[in-house]
């Protein structure tokens, strides 16, 4: 797996906010006090909206900045974490049930907010990364797999050391009530890095387009509703520790049978060109950046994550056909201020006259 181009997506997916609609999560008896730490970017408003479909007391502590009319019910405290300790002594007036930190890019952060929050909650749940993984070379990595090294010494870390690094200050402060959630990509609703969507997008529009690999490449992300009803379960039972949270279900998924069920779903006439990994490598086309979420065989560790702790806790993954309704509803809703892909499609994908160009080339 080439991790830079997993790195720049994930550490761009708090950029983009929104509503997420939720499943229900398991109902519990218990009204707990949640505060969250952000909770109006992407990931963020799914675990919010799944603690208040399960009747919790969620605060949200952010600037105001972003989206302040997102959950204009919730109880807001004003504060801007790059302002270092000062900005959680309104916080530390309080006892919460649980702390939900979802992705900060620096280490800094998470430093600060769990130095200050130590002695103010009884548990902390942090959004963190399979970026943290020293590499992808296996398949089925599981939350004992080796993460990569710290060097102490480098005056600024990369995305993994700075997730790596955030988890240490977690552990180390909240010993024994502390949850991880190491995320592997997210898709659904309000998607920042748009990858999936643009497939979705291909198959409601091209008449035919490169499909990637030999069709048996595996691919493998999460729905953001099943981030935020996880990180609900985790605080409701206590569920303690590391875990894998990726998806989209037990069995393996491959691209093939991806790309004909989407077409079903959306009723596509869609041709699918198959081209392998050796004729892409020839034409200079890469993964992730010229034909998103796609890695290779040859890199198949990092499509094919061990979600089986999570598994076993009885969680139920959203159905694909969701997370891809998702995916284009919000497209469609949003495509005349947010979105247009064709003529002056974003930095993302196979421009189209190349592609045909490659049709053609697989095609004699």
């Amino acid at each position: 797996m080439k991790r830079r181009g997993f790195i720049k997506k994930t550490a761009a997916a708090g950029v983009i906010l929104g509503l997420n609609p939720i499943f229900s999560c398991s109902s519990t008896k218990t009204k707990l006090k949640i505060l969250v730490l952000g909770g109006t970017y992407f990931v963020g408003p799914s675990i919010v909206n799944a603690a208040i479909q399960n009747k919790h007391s969620v605060t949200l502590f952010n600037r105001g900045i972003t989206n302040p009319k997102l959950f204009p019910k919730l109880n807001f405290i004003y504060g801007d974490r790059k302002l270092g300790m000062e900005a959680y002594v309104p916080l530390q007036k309080e006892q919460w049930d649980v702390v939900i930190d979802v992705w900060p890019q620096k280490s800094k952060l998470v430093d600060e907010a769990t130095r200050a929050l130590m002695h103010h909650t009884k548990h902390y749940i942090f959004v963190s990364s399979i970026a943290v993984y020293r590499d992808f070379e296996q398949v089925g990595l599981n939350e004992q797999y080796k993460v990569v090294n710290l060097d102490l010494k480098k005056r600024e870390w990369d995305y993994p050391e700075e997730k790596l690094a955030s988890e240490l200050f977690v552990k180390d402060r909240f010993k024994n009530n502390h949850t991880i959630l190491r995320a592997g990509p997210i898709k659904g609703w309000r998607d920042p890095a748009l990858d999936l969507l643009y497939w979705c997008i291909k198959l409601n529009r091209d008449a035919k387009i490169v499909a990637p690999g030999s069709g048996m490449d595996h691919l493998q992300f999460i729905d953001v509703k099943d981030v935020g009803r996880f990180a609900v379960s985790a605080l409701e039972n206590k569920l303690l520790g590391t875990y894998n949270c990726t998806g989209p279900k037990k069995e393996a998924l491959v691209w093939k049978d991806f790309l004909d069920n989407a077409k079903r779903q959306f009723n596509s006439q869609t041709e699918l060109v198959w081209a392998n990994e050796d004729f892409l490598r020839t034409n200079k086309v890469s993964s992730f950046g010229n034909l998103p979420l796609w890695t290779p065989l040859s890199e198949d560790g990092f499509m094919q994550i061990s979600n089986t702790k999570m598994i076993q806790t009885g969680f139920v993954f959203t159905p694909i056909h969701e997370t891809l309704n998702d995916c284009i509803r919000w497209y469609r809703n949003n495509m005349d201020t947010t979105l247009k892909f064709g003529t002056d499609m974003i930095d993302l994908g196979l421009e189209r006259t190349r592609e045909l160009k490659l049709i053609d080339k697989l095609k004699t």
